[in-house]
């Protein structure tokens, strides 16, 4: 796959996931990312500092995002809890959310349309 295609995928569920809050395509587009800044990494480390900065940030709010979820699985599983562990995966899962709000919120500052068409160039 060629560079920009990676970048046009990258946009495409961007765009996406920025109107989520589902887990499932917010961790696809969370892989979509990380094979994105992986490419960019390989090809030209040192001139693309600033793309490479909001890659991770982005991939930051949603690696936390699937912490917290996966936490909340694990937890949520388990045959005998206290009844202050109990407590522990809605705390969890309100957090994945706050996670998911910051990469929303993220995504439409920093890669915007003017964003994706410097990307695209």
């Amino acid at each position: 796959m060629s560079l920009e295609a990676l970048v046009e995928e990258f946009f495409s569920n961007g765009k996406k996931a920025a109107g989520s809050k589902e887990e499932k395509e917010l961790h696809a587009f969370r892989i979509a990312a990380r094979r994105l800044r992986y490419t960019i990494e390989i090809l030209d480390p040192k001139g693309a500092g600033e793309w490479l900065r909001r890659l991770k940030i982005l991939q930051d709010h949603l690696g936390k995002m699937n912490d917290a979820f996966v936490a909340e699985q694990y937890l949520r599983n388990l045959p005998s809890r206290s009844a202050q562990a109990r407590t522990l995966p809605a705390k969890l899962h309100a957090e994945a959310l706050n996670h998911i709000s910051k990469f929303q919120s993220t995504w439409c500052r920093r890669f915007g349309p003017r964003t994706e068409k410097a990307w695209l160039t």
